[in-house]
């Protein structure tokens, strides 16, 4: 009879347990599908923001309740697709672009960049403020028609560089050895394991992507502020407008403001 009990005890201790996490569960899902829906109305500015990492695609699915177990990401299939949107939806009147702090590639950077430029052939503004503009932030920023700055905020606007950590002196000092085998002299993948300085093929090739991530960056940026690119390459190259006082004068921005 102990037995049977003990049995029953358990059998019924398991069922309640299982109830409580369906239970639960019902809940969890009830809750990540209860999102407001989205609703624009008539002369609506769309408001860009990137809180999170930018990825090519997020995975992030709003329907599927186990996404919040992902870190959270933005997908630039799902940026690009809202402004080609946007740009067909008359109740959208325009684009703020509000405080950009990118954590991504300047190829996602670009993508953003080209939609943006497509947007504004609908004849719609955009706007760019921020606080702080770190390059990439304003190579994006840029393509706005009118941007601005915090008086008491900060620029970044000084070129491209390319560091590469070298292990060699830590592998004579450890008595750690890399087997390494190469062929070509243009197969740096290693270099840093075999040597303590950049060879000169290295550093050609990581000169040649420098100057024409910066020559790309440089033409756009010229061409959408009407600058001289030479101007540019001037104002990198001196830090002109690494303080807003700096940047307006240097014609990078268009003026100084609070967020109010």
């Amino acid at each position: 009879m102990a037995f049977l009990r003990n049995l029953l005890a358990s059998v019924l201790g398991t069922l309640v347990a299982l109830g409580i996490l369906f239970f639960m569960f019902m809940v969890f899902i009830t809750l990540a599908g209860s999102a407001d829906e989205v609703r624009v109305k008539d002369h609506s500015v769309l408001e860009l923001k990137f809180p999170y990492p930018i990825q090519e695609h997020s995975g992030m699915d709003p329907e599927d309740p186990f996404s919040l177990f992902f870190d959270p990401a933005m997908g630039l299939d799902e940026i690009t697709k809202a402004l080609a949107i946007a740009k067909a939806d008359d109740r959208i009147k325009g684009i703020s672009i509000a405080n950009p702090y990118l954590v991504a590639g300047m190829a996602q950077t670009k993508a953003m960049r080209d939609a943006l430029h497509d947007f504004k052939e609908s004849g719609k503004f955009v706007y760019a403020y921020a606080d702080l503009y770190m390059q990439k932030d304003y190579y994006l920023c840029s393509i706005a028609d009118s941007v601005f700055i915090n008086p008491v905020g900060n620029m970044d606007f000084k070129g491209l560089a390319a560091e590469v950590l070298y292990f060699k002196d830590l592998q004579d000092k450890t008595g750690v050895k890399m087997e390494v085998v190469r062929h070509g002299e243009y197969k740096s993948a290693v270099e840093p394991f075999l040597s303590s300085e950049m060879s000169e093929n290295n550093r050609e090739q990581i000169q040649s992507l420098l100057a024409s991530l910066w020559l790309t960056m440089r033409n756009e940026i010229a061409e959408s502020r009407d600058m001289d690119p030479e101007n540019l390459d001037r104002i990198a190259d001196t830090l002109g407008g690494r303080d807003p006082e700096m940047a307006l004068e240097s014609g990078l921005i268009d003026g100084l403001a609070y967020l109010d």
